[in-house]
């Protein structure tokens, strides 16, 4: 009994090793090849977070605005993190990560002696490189200390799971999801929004979900493409002729048996014989 116990305790320890990003091992630093990826961000979005769905990520654009997420107010942080394979809270991988001023003053990462270090690139194109910008990650967060808290926006291109995202409510107000091409939501077995988009938009086959305020904890979409509810309607279709077919099939089985029963004269109904008296030579 104690050698089970003793396995089963040093199974749990290896899973909570392995599990996620984080563990007992410790995360490690950002790679540099990961903040220097080249992307291109909408900046001219009005939404508080822009999402563009991709199809093996995601673009994301968040409005910075009197965060105080760091130790003190001097120390502005966004924070991102996701869930591991035992649904504990691991650090985002994240990739691109730039930062644009209100004024157009836009700090990105360029690799410098095997490290990724920030450089501010001003409105008339002159370059400088300064440490406004700064990733680091812990056991469960990937944390982004930023240049300002009192105005500007977060670019960074996030991991994705299959046709779903979900987000933590990184921040407060308007948020906007443009799914890929050709997808869309609304079957529910294929699809969910939560919390429910106010507004939803097609344009160029790419549909748009908008939401004017949310406050919830987390941002869930799931979404199938085009050619998915067609093969699904295919399958239900299918399953459909292949369970009446096997109705049908089992009635036919049922009254063959039935007729061979009445043919080998096994269907007597005892209950309509008249005779009250005994057997025959009985009496």
């Amino acid at each position: 009994m104690n050698r089970r116990l003793a396995l089963g305790l040093l199974g749990v320890g290896l899973l909570a090793i392995t599990a996620g990003c984080g563990g007992l091992l410790g995360p490690g630093d950002p790679d540099p090849g990961d903040l220097t990826a080249n992307e291109t961000y909408d900046w001219n979005t009005d939404a508080d977070a822009d999402i563009r769905v991709n199809t093996e990520n995601m673009t994301a654009v968040f409005a910075i605005e009197n965060r105080t997420d760091g130790l003190d107010d001097t120390d502005p942080t966004f924070r991102f993190y996701g869930r591991g394979t035992l649904a504990t809270e691991q650090p985002q991988q994240l990739t691109a990560v730039q930062f644009r001023y209100a004024n157009g003053t836009e700090v990105a990462f360029e690799r410098v002696d095997g490290e990724a270090r920030s450089v501010v690139t001003y409105a008339n194109g002159t370059t400088a490189r300064l440490p406004v910008l700064r990733v680091e990650r812990t056991n469960d967060r990937a944390i982004v200390h930023l240049p300002t808290n009192a105005s500007g926006q977060l670019g960074v291109t996030l991991p994705k799971d299959g046709k779903q995202i979900s987000l933590p409510g990184y921040v407060e107000g308007s948020y906007r999801v443009q799914l890929p091409e050709s997808a869309r939501v609304g079957v529910p077995l294929l699809s969910q929004v939560r919390p429910g988009a106010t507004n939803r938009t097609v344009r160029n086959n790419q549909l748009t979900l908008s939401w004017e305020d949310v406050s919830a904890p987390n941002l869930t979409v799931r979404y199938y493409l085009q050619r998915d509810l067609l093969l699904f309607g295919g399958l239900v279709i299918g399953a459909i002729i292949i369970g009446v077919g096997g109705a049908l099939y089992y009635y036919r089985q049922l009254r063959a048996t039935q007729r061979k029963r009445e043919e080998v004269g096994l269907d007597i109904d005892i209950e309509d014989d008249d005779r009250d008296g005994p057997p025959p030579g009985m009496g």
